[in-house]
């Protein structure tokens, strides 16, 4: 016997007996084409278990149970899901064993394997939450109990939850949560800064409102105003020096184009104002009924 085949568990060895001698859930009528078959299925499981490919070997213990149903079989099942980490499946499998034969000689043991699953199944279940807030070190309670400040992570039971962020000098900040089994809950919170007074900085019944747009447009109208006045000034003084005295050709031609050229933005830019005042005007009230 190898190395390999020492290290065989107890169940296998007495699965690998009772499907010589018939199985458990057969008789002594049942054909021996039927045991030989379910013999080669179980040799070919236990050889796959042991070379770490235990999703085949589930598939050959399956088929050796489907051949002749035999209760032992289930617990190598069992010990197939366990190292596919198919947990739920896994526990089924020991709990028909069980059930299967119920005077199993390692019963204590198979329960006590039971529930370590159980708590590992539920475990793996609870979805990971993890909390980050701006600014950080904000305190965090899950359902009224303190867990702990941002940047914060932790496990929690499915379900609904209530959590509640708070920080010095900021609005608290509540929020449900349904959590779902396997699901993991990232939440990135914004926190809203307190005015010196202790209240939300936000609008209010009864306090001005910022007219952000209305004194956007009044600048844009302003600078307009002044860039044509300027430009005006500078077409005048062009047109004056053009005429005051005589020229070379083109200094002339320089001094009328520079003229009829700064005219031209100084007539845009007067427009640019009168657009801009019209939309700060309009703005005014608008901004107003919000």
């Amino acid at each position: 016997m190898t190395t390999r085949h020492r290290r065989m568990s107890f169940p296998a060895l007495l699965i690998a007996l009772l499907l010589a001698l018939g199985g458990t859930g057969a008789s002594a009528a049942e054909p021996g084409a039927a045991r030989a078959a379910a013999r080669r299925h179980f040799e070919r499981g236990t050889t796959l278990y042991q070379e770490g490919r235990y999703a085949e070997a589930a598939a050959a213990f399956e088929a050796a149970y489907q051949t002749l149903a035999n209760g032992v079989v289930l617990y190598n099942l069992g010990q197939c899901y366990e190292k596919l980490g198919d947990l739920q499946r896994a526990i089924g499998y020991y709990r028909d064993y069980l059930r299967m034969v119920p005077d199993a000689e390692d019963r204590p043991l198979v329960e006590s394997l039971i529930a370590r699953l159980e708590k590992r199944y539920e475990e793996e279940r609870r979805p990971q939450v993890t909390v980050s807030s701006e600014p950080a070190g904000a305190r965090v309670q899950v359902d009224g109990e303190a867990r702990g400040v941002t940047p914060w992570s932790d496990k929690l039971e499915v379900g609904p939850h209530r959590l509640e962020v708070t920080h010095e000098g900021y609005q608290p900040l509540r929020r449900d949560m349904e959590l779902r089994p396997g699901e993991p809950l990232e939440l990135q919170l914004m926190l809203t800064p307190l005015s010196k007074s202790g209240v939300a900085v936000e609008n209010r019944p009864g306090q001005p409102r910022r007219r952000v747009w209305t004194w956007v447009a009044a600048g844009a109208a302003g600078v307009a105003t002044a860039g044509a006045v300027t430009l005006g000034l500078l077409a005048r003084s062009d047109s004056r020096e053009l005429l005051a005295r005589p020229h070379e050709r083109a200094e002339a031609q320089r001094l009328h184009d520079s003229a009829l050229g700064r005219a031209r933005a100084s007539n845009i830019l007067t427009g640019t104002a009168g657009v801009a005042l019209l939309a700060g005007t309009a703005l005014f009230f608008v901004e107003g009924s919000f």
